[in-house]
């Protein structure tokens, strides 16, 4: 029956557009280990979520073939649509934070853990503006660094493709650029559970999985599944400082120095008198190009929401 076929929504521009190349690959090993499955190749965002939509209605399991925010785009149309099908990941991507995450970072696991079959309920986060809520999402949420150096990083691959792909110079520049800009730090006050944080900070990343910026262990005691967010504040410091900072955060000591806080709730309302942009797992709200700003935006969590294949 379809219904039990997977369907793979493949995502050819995920990884810079690295991902088109790996189609036969993903494919020969659905086939080797078993999987029944029907493969859709997408020509766009909105043919991706169009398939996501249908696809969660009509099949068990939909499984995203790309990087961590062809995943985000599928998890929101599943959510949206109120649908009860099982969410999958094949991590074709450049970062691949989430499916690191869970276990399901090669390709040879990922079709492994298809092919098996178990799943588990995890949390997602929730991006709240007042009594609307704008995504959800599996991987992190972030104001500040993470959404400039993304928007950075994507107006360089539009205009010099080449360099875009180098992720990790890209990445470089577009921190010095957001340094540089006077952009940040930027004034926050957030509210949560165990009281308000004001400061002024170069990023504040709100987690439901320990990974961030391609391996970077930022929220390294969250799970996926205590119905709490981790937050990573880091304050001020000049680029040096945030260097070492981003060192120690790939084995998950960040937290020793002086700038980094990390806090747990399951809610932050964060407010600033000067607009910020906010990233979900990769994707600016309001698009790269045209980004909404905000001020005032709760990142909360949404408990076991998600069947996710893992």
């Amino acid at each position: 029956m379809t219904k039990d076929r997977a369907a793979v929504l493949f995502n050819p521009s995920a990884g810079r557009g690295k991902a088109m190349g790996m189609k036969d690959r993903v494919e020969a090993c659905l086939r080797e280990n078993g999987v029944p499955y029907d493969l859709f190749v997408t020509g766009s965002e909105e043919e991706l979520r169009a398939l996501a939509r249908e696809h969660a209605r009509n099949r068990s399991t939909v499984v995203g073939a790309g990087g961590d925010s062809t995943f985000h785009l599928i998890v929101n149309e599943i959510v949206k649509a109120g649908a009860v099908a099982r969410f999958g990941m094949i991590g074709v991507g450049s970062s691949n934070d989430i499916d690191r995450e869970f276990n399901v970072d090669s390709l040879e696991k990922a079709c492994r853990t298809l092919k098996r079959g178990w799943s588990r309920r995890v949390d997602l986060g929730c991006i709240v503006q007042g009594s609307e809520t704008l995504r959800y999402f599996l991987g992190q949420a972030n104001v500040g660094l993470g959404a400039q150096v993304n928007g950075y990083v994507d107006a360089l691959a539009r205009r010099k493709p080449a360099l875009g792909r180098r992720q990790t110079l890209a990445g470089v520049l577009g921190v010095i650029r957001s340094y540089r800009s006077g952009i940040l730090p930027l004034s926050l006050t957030m509210d949560l559970e165990a009281g308000t944080v004001r400061g002024d900070f170069v990023a504040a990343v709100f987690s439901n999985i320990r990974y961030w910026a391609t391996g970077k262990l930022i929220a390294p005691e969250a799970l996926p599944d205590d119905g709490s967010l981790d937050a990573c504040l880091i304050g001020m410091c000049s680029f040096g400082r945030l260097a070492r900072i981003a060192w120690l955060a790939g084995k998950g000591r960040h937290g020793t120095m002086k700038e980094v806080r990390l806090l747990r709730s399951s809610s932050f309302e964060v407010s600033s008198e000067t607009p910020f942009e906010v990233q979900a797992d990769g994707e600016i709200i309001g698009g790269a190009e045209r980004p909404e700003k905000f001020e005032r935006v709760t990142f909360k969590v949404l408990p076991r929401a998600l069947d996710l294949v893992c």
